[in-house]
């Protein structure tokens, strides 16, 4: 059994595992039954969304998660809560590694990036940008004082060096790895026309780029560098994105809560759609290793003041409208 632990309104992003023939067993399950429940049931645990919690709701999803890993065999939990990086902490390490070129700032600490142009967008949701690129730090402080007029709290925004160029032709891509557990794993290419690339449809793809795709594909290219952004973001089950600037990787963000999608299905590429169906199934057959071979049943959840102030003390109580 696999139980992911998030918010109910992201768990359709499990669509596409609940459509695929090969899927292991597995439940959803939100925080507040996380965090309510007094039995623990025999699963892998994988904590999605870490990255939206609150600092308090992170200690009480740490304590736990370190509960499950300590319960014996029957019982592992994925995605350190308290460990776990977001995007900004994410984007700063990187960039101090030697990763990333470029950097990322708090709108906040009144920034002024060492290069231009950049833009600017949310830490706390996952929307498009909020500015375009950025030309120079008068335009950027303008944009900063703009924001914050219209009510954006700055301490919830940042300002990301833009680093990108066109992959094929004008096409931009996005590229993807997987970690699940122990197992790295490449995935299929988003193409787009413009430098924000999001998911436009099956077909958005510069004439041949399937077959090369493919090539990628069987050997996990940059897998071996997606793995380092893994272990650098605390990160045990997630998808990462990145493209390519000079020849060389560049990472943009971890998704916690990776989408199983199967919009790739309904392409008129016949190698596109062979690609998408041999991702999907080495993406599943990898989900399959997280089941738990045990006849272990349940262990009692832990037992902590900050849980029974949860439980019990609806006025410090709010995951129920959160999630």
């Amino acid at each position: 059994m696999i139980i992911f632990i998030g918010n109910r309104r992201q768990r359709h992003n499990l669509y596409g595992m609940q459509q695929h023939p090969n899927k292991p067993k597995y439940k959803f399950k939100t925080y507040n039954w996380l965090f309510r429940t007094t039995k623990l049931p025999s699963a892998t645990y994988i904590f999605t969304m870490v990255d939206r919690l609150d600092a308090n709701e992170r200690r009480l999803a740490g304590k736990i998660y370190r509960h499950i890993n300590g319960a014996g065999l029957g019982f592992k939990a994925l995605n350190d809560p308290a460990k776990a990086l977001g995007r900004y902490r994410l984007l700063r390490q990187l960039h101090d590694q030697g990763i990333n070129e470029f950097n990322a700032y708090l709108a906040i600490d009144h920034p002024k990036p060492s290069r231009f142009p950049v833009f600017i967008r949310q830490l706390s949701i996952s929307l498009p940008p909020l500015s375009g690129l950025i030309k120079n730090q008068a335009e950027l402080d303008q944009k900063i004082e703009e924001l914050a007029n219209r009510g954006e709290p700055l301490d919830d925004l940042v300002v990301i060096g833009y680093c990108s160029e066109p992959y094929m032709g004008e096409h931009f891509v996005k590229m993807s790895a997987y970690r699940i557990h122990d197992q790295y794993c490449s995935d299929l290419f988003i193409y787009s026309k413009g430098w924000y690339v999001k998911w436009d449809g099956p077909d958005i793809a510069p004439p041949n780029a399937s077959e090369l795709e493919w090539e990628l594909l069987q050997n996990n290219t940059y897998v071996e560098e997606a793995k380092k952004v893994f272990e650098l973001a605390n990160v045990e089950y997630g998808r990462v994105d990145f493209s390519l600037v000079g020849g060389k990787p560049q990472f943009y963000e971890v998704n916690f809560n990776p989408q199983f999608t199967v919009d790739e299905y309904q392409t008129t590429d016949p190698q596109r759609l062979k690609n998408a169906i041999f991702a999907a199934d080495r993406r599943m057959n990898a989900m399959r290793t997280l089941m738990q071979p045990t006849k272990a049943k349940s262990v009692g959840n832990i037992s902590d003041p900050d849980i029974t102030a949860f439980r019990f003390r609806p006025w410090r109580n709010y995951a129920p409208q959160r999630y």
